[in-house]
């Protein structure tokens, strides 16, 4: 083999080990990765959590007038606040029992902080507030006045209605609010406003962002998710997005996005819907609300009907009891409490919201 043949054959073998060995590190980063299993944490990585002082944790708790004057006295909170003055289209309704009990709410709480919810929950009548000015004025000057002569440091909004998010609905709650809240500081109250917890979720008629910058807090109805009117399912589920569409993680991320965090409380709602259902599980009538107490009594504690079983959902955090009685048959009862709370609180403070509130005195 002369010398020019003898380099050729050199190099080929060099090249081909090269190639062999370049090969045999591919097969194995290839093999690597075709195998590999993905833990949650590694296919979800968990951000650190932001922890709250305990000194910025608050605690509210919702009054409703119908709760009021039973003897019972109000748990120390807080925060109190009054579920409240009925809203019309004359102003506030002062035949309605939630202005005629107010006087004794007043005696009841004593020092403690307190602030008064303006209740607008007929989306009929709120339809015709909002494209009235001059009916708006006379709900604000009137709660104003009432709040500053019964003690209350704020004012509440609640404004519920139902309907699609047309621009020019969106317009007159954004401007009604803007109009209230300005009042409202200027008397020296603080101005809130409620908003429902799957407000981005069901888009409804809200300016989240606009409401945000008018308000010194936005109180988030986290519960009733799954409606009286529908299939039984948690009252607000802590995760299962895949499940029912949407959990408190959206939820607050949602929120989270829009509002500050200091702008925002979580309400905790502490009952549940008692949905009589078919042999399949699907409704048959109307869920009829149950109030925590009661479930305890009557189903967790004691059964008090033929039978009854429950079990804490992993996704939800929530408690899905079913009961049979003799009258209606099978009944589905999906309820919040104690523990469902703790778990919503702790993913809360990890997210930077340490301000919490429970609806309502009375039911737990």
């Amino acid at each position: 083999m002369n010398k020019r043949l003898f380099r050729i054959f050199i190099g080929g073998v060099v090249i081909s080990a090269i190639l062999f060995f370049a090969g045999v590190v591919f097969r194995q980063k290839l093999n690597s990765i075709l195998s590999f299993q993905p833990t949650l944490t590694q296919s979800l990585p968990s951000p650190t959590p932001t922890v709250i002082p305990a000194k910025v944790i608050n605690q509210t708790l919702f009054v409703p007038y119908w709760s009021v004057g039973s003897g019972v006295s109000l748990p120390k909170y807080q925060k109190l606040i009054y579920f409240g003055l009925q809203a019309t289209l004359t102003g506030i309704d002062k035949e309605d029992l939630g202005y005629t009990r107010m006087g004794v709410f007043a005696r009841e709480s004593d020092d403690q902080v307190k602030l008064l919810a303006v209740r607008m929950i007929d989306s009929k009548t709120n339809f015709e507030i909002l494209k009235d000015t001059k009916a708006q004025d006379v709900i604000i000057e009137q709660s104003i006045q009432e709040a500053r002569s019964f003690g209350f440091t704020g004012l509440l909004l609640n404004l519920e209605v139902s309907a699609l998010p047309f621009d020019s609905l969106v317009d007159q709650i954004s401007q009604f609010n803007e109009r209230f809240a300005d009042q409202a500081q200027k008397a020296g109250l603080s101005y809130s406003l409620t908003a429902y917890g799957d407000t981005f979720y069901r888009l409804r008629p809200f300016d989240m962002a606009k409401l945000a910058k008018q308000v010194d807090m936005i109180y988030i109805m986290a519960y009733d998710f799954h409606k009286a009117k529908g299939n039984p399912g948690p009252n607000f589920p802590l995760g299962g997005r895949d499940m029912y569409g949407y959990d408190y993680s959206r939820m607050v991320v949602n929120f989270s996005d829009t509002v500050p965090a200091e702008k925002l409380t979580v309400v905790f709602g502490m009952y549940g819907y008692d949905w009589s259902v078919d042999d399949k599980g699907v409704a048959s009538k109307i869920g009829e609300p149950m109030a925590l107490k009661d479930i305890k009594a009557k189903i967790i504690n004691h059964c008090a009907y033929l039978s009854c079983e429950w079990e804490r959902d992993s996704l939800s955090a929530e408690t899905k009891a079913t009961y049979s009685d003799k009258l209606t048959g099978k009944h589905i009862v999906w309820f919040e409490d104690e523990e469902s709370v703790k778990r919503k609180q702790e993913f809360l403070k990890s997210q930077g919201i340490g301000s919490y509130a429970y609806w309502a005195h009375s039911y737990f």
